[in-house]
């Protein structure tokens, strides 16, 4: 790999990982949420550091071309982050039905409670 080449993509992936790292840190990505993305950040940089690891991974897969392995690879980040995201999306959509049954529970029982001291004050 061209020494050029891989100064930019270790320098990108650093700041990539610092990015994630300070999203974290002022609260606007949690951090059960940034396990992916910091993997992710992790595995470019290694990448970016080792060229060699892709065409080692490329032979362990018997796969001719070191680039069709890092697709492969990218695909696979992007499916995780995908999936976790999923997860998270259904986890919070199961909490809002709660609460929504929640609410609809509370204000009838808050009518209930007008019915009854409207009737207690007309008596």
């Amino acid at each position: 790999m061209n020494k050029v080449l891989q100064t930019i993509l270790t320098v990108s992936s650093v700041l990539f990982f610092l990015f994630i790292f300070y999203m974290v840190r002022v609260k606007k990505l949690e951090l059960k949420y940034a396990l992916t993305w910091v993997l992710t950040s992790f595995s470019f940089i290694l990448l970016s550091l080792f060229p060699g690891i892709l065409d080692a991974l490329s032979a362990l897969l018997h796969i001719k071309e070191p680039v069709n392995t890092l697709f492969i690879s990218i695909l696979f980040f992007l499916l995780l982050i995908a999936f976790t995201l999923t997860l998270a999306l259904s986890r919070n959509a199961n909490r809002v039905k709660t609460l929504a049954q929640e609410l609809a529970i509370l204000k009838l029982s808050l009518e209930k409670l007008k019915e009854e001291l409207g009737r207690k004050e007309a008596e």
